[in-house]
């Protein structure tokens, strides 16, 4: 698994520390079966990034470096939606 990184409000980078979730509830006044499965859970759903906030990122900083090839990149989709939106009609007409 990749090591997650936090940005701290002064901005300052720390390595992700599940535990840290869990001594926070515990602090709030959870019992420690709760607090660990609520740091669990943080921890497990951080871990899952969905295709689309990857592909919002990339064209973000490729948008910046690249602007040409941004825009290529969004036509591209642009034209793949449009050809699965086709497939799906013609596949429903059948």
């Amino acid at each position: 698994m990749v090591d997650l990184q936090v940005v701290k409000k002064d901005g300052k980078i720390e390595k992700f520390k599940k535990e840290r979730i869990f001594e926070a509830c515990k602090a709030a006044g959870a019992s420690e079966e709760v607090a660990k499965q609520v740091a669990d859970k943080v921890a497990e759903e951080l871990y899952k990034v969905s295709s689309s906030t990857i592909r919002e990122l990339q064209l973000k900083y490729l948008e910046k470096k690249d602007p040409e090839a941004a825009k290529k990149m969004i036509q591209y989709d642009i034209r793949k939606k449009k050809q699965l939106s086709e497939e799906s009609i013609n596949f429903k007409i059948i």
